[in-house]
């Protein structure tokens, strides 16, 4: 018990600027950026916002080094190209730069909020335009500001970025909803939100033709201006690389070298020759050559031995649903009076005549339906509130291990017990009657719906929770933030599922006593009267159709707002 609270403790009352690796939100090979700039090295020169030393990066499991003895600095105001073909470490540098990755060796120090614009946006879909680059300043508002909504001033300064970027008419739009072009602009004014003195800019012109990558390019630069940030842009090819640019770094294998200004900003044929060469690397390894003949009789070797362990799973499936057939009786002969059973069922299910059809007990049945779904309404909603917040202390992001682990077996133990026994457990708690109903849909709703809640957390791309962290955002506005948002579909989905199955099971709480149309069709089965009970189920499939309907279109209206 005591390390149980300790535990508790710790999660809840960690400083998000003091977070280890193991201790952040989103993922273990990530490394927070302080909320506040840290204070510049004694030893750095008083017109850098960064120093780089030595830097070494190797990722795990790799032997061999991403970034190999980098030196580096950067200026106030400096505009920078860094040049190098996919591979050659320019986004492991860019990311060493914002301090997501740590060095293996050497040491950077910074001086300044350092924001970047990532190749993939990493923005929340389900937001709009404003909301996303609002969320650009949560490192700045303090760790409360931004759950609920945005300060004014906070409003007014993205919007000002917006419009500079001519993205005015779309600020209520939903990012989901936009082109990519239009997308590339939101990712580049959060991050001018953030108020960097860096900004970093990972292949901002890979999907642009020449023209509207210059075009991209004049943009960055006049923001650039307008807002005094240096700039570190990675780029594919030199004939993308204008000649606005302060300085040229050439990354190959790892290794950084800075190139000469005149060579880079020069059309002379020659020299572009000889710049495309230093450019190019070999994209095949030495362990990608042919692969000898024994290779490929070991892959053949693999196969059949696939192939004989499927087989094997086949037959074990057969063999095991023999068995159960068997244990059971489950033979021909068990089964041979079946359909005589049937027409004789059957033929008193349908009324004889349209008197007889409206003779049914259409208005009570009714009211006992219209009960039946006012619990459904009710167990599924206090349902809901319990399950979310038990969701976040099951998530693997959000939940400490202890407490994750004890909320998953509290679950099971729930889930453990049906509905009608719930509903047994509450008539005698509370009594007969619809609140008992309503007690047992809400106890085995929560079971349900917190495993539907935390698996939907933990299924959301993580990317925009990533960015969201490099820029200071605390534990709960990147949830409110990145997180929930997300997740949000498949939480609606999954309360409209709970819904509609709460409906179904609350038509049987009446057996017990607990109230709804189940102890009508009870009375009605017991009695033998096949055409009333059907005419309940008929009211109850009409119900069901109907919620499956409003939960497709809903799906379908979530989807067309992530623009799938």
């Amino acid at each position: 018990m005591f390390e149980l609270i300790r535990d508790l403790n710790k999660f809840w009352q960690r400083d998000h600027d003091n977070m280890t690796p193991a201790d952040s939100l989103i993922s273990t090979d990530i490394l927070p950026i302080r909320s506040d700039p840290p204070d510049p090295s004694p030893k750095m020169d008083p017109g850098h916002l960064i120093q780089v030393e030595h830097l070494d990066v190797c990722y795990p499991g790799c032997e061999r080094r991403a970034l190999k003895d980098v030196d580096l600095a950067v200026r106030n105001g400096e505009t920078i190209a860094l040049l190098g073909p996919s591979g050659s470490g320019k986004t492991t540098l860019l990311r060493a730069l914002e301090g997501t990755i740590a060095g293996a060796g050497g040491k950077i120090d910074r001086s300044g909020r350092i924001a970047m614009i990532y190749q993939d946006l990493r923005l929340v879909h389900e937001l709009t335009v404003l909301q996303n680059v609002c969320l650009g300043s949560l490192g700045q508002v303090g760790r409360w500001r931004g759950l609920l909504g945005f300060p004014a001033v906070v409003r007014q300064a993205a919007l000002e970025i917006i419009r500079e970027l001519g993205l005015s008419k779309l600020v209520h739009r939903k990012v989901g909803s936009l082109s990519g072009g239009q997308r590339q602009r939101v990712a580049i004014a959060r991050a001018v939100c953030s108020r960097p003195k860096l900004l970093l800019a990972d292949e901002p012109l890979a999907a642009l033709d020449p023209q509207n990558a210059r075009r991209c390019l004049e943009m960055l630069v006049r923001l650039q201006e307008r807002f005094g940030f240096a700039m570190i842009l990675t780029l594919h090819h030199v004939v993308l690389a204008p000649k606005f640019f302060d300085r040229y770094l050439l990354v190959r294998d790892g290794l950084v070298d800075e190139l000469d200004r005149d060579l880079v900003q020069s059309a002379h044929p020659e020299k572009t020759d000889v710049l495309s060469k230093l450019m190019t690397v070999s994209c095949v390894e030495e362990n990608d050559a042919a692969a000898p003949t024994q290779d490929r009789d070991l892959d053949r070797s693999s196969l059949f031995r696939r192939a004989m362990v499927r087989l094997g799973l086949v037959m074990a499936l057969v063999i095991c649903l023999a068995w159960a057939a068997n244990a059971l009786s489950f033979k021909g002969s068990s089964w041979a009076g079946a359909w005589s059973g049937l027409r004789q069922f059957s033929s008193g299910l349908l009324p004889e005549s349209w008197a007889a059809l409206s003779a049914l007990p259409w208005k009570s049945l009714s009211l006992a339906l219209l009960e039946t779904l006012q619990m459904a309404l009710l167990g599924t909603v206090i349902g809901i509130l319990f399950s979310l917040p038990f969701a976040v202390m099951a998530a693997r992001q959000t939940g400490p291990p202890v407490l994750r682990w004890l909320v998953r077996f509290l679950l099971n133990i729930v889930r453990t017990v049906p509905a009608i026994l719930w509903a047994v457990v509450f008539v005698v708690i509370v009594g007969l009657g619809p609140v008992a109903g309503v007690f047992a849909l809400a106890a085995y709703a929560s079971g349900y719906l917190t495993k539907f809640f935390y698996e939907a957390l933990e299924d959301v791309d993580d990317r925009p929770a990533r960015a969201l962290q490099a820029l200071g955002a605390t534990r709960l506005q990147i949830f409110m933030g990145a997180i929930l948002p997300t997740a949000r579909p498949a939480l609606v989905g999954a309360c409209l599922f709970m819904l509609e199955y709460n409906v179904r099971s609350a038509s049987i709480l009446g057996l017990v006593g607990a109230g709804g149309i189940g102890e009508d069709l009870f009375y009605y089965f017991d009695m033998l009267h096949y055409r009333e009970a059907m005419a309940g189920l008929f009211l109850i499939l009409i119900v069901v159709v109907l919620l499956d309907t409003l939960s497709n279109w809903w799906r379908k209206r979530l989807a067309l707002q992530r623009g799938l």
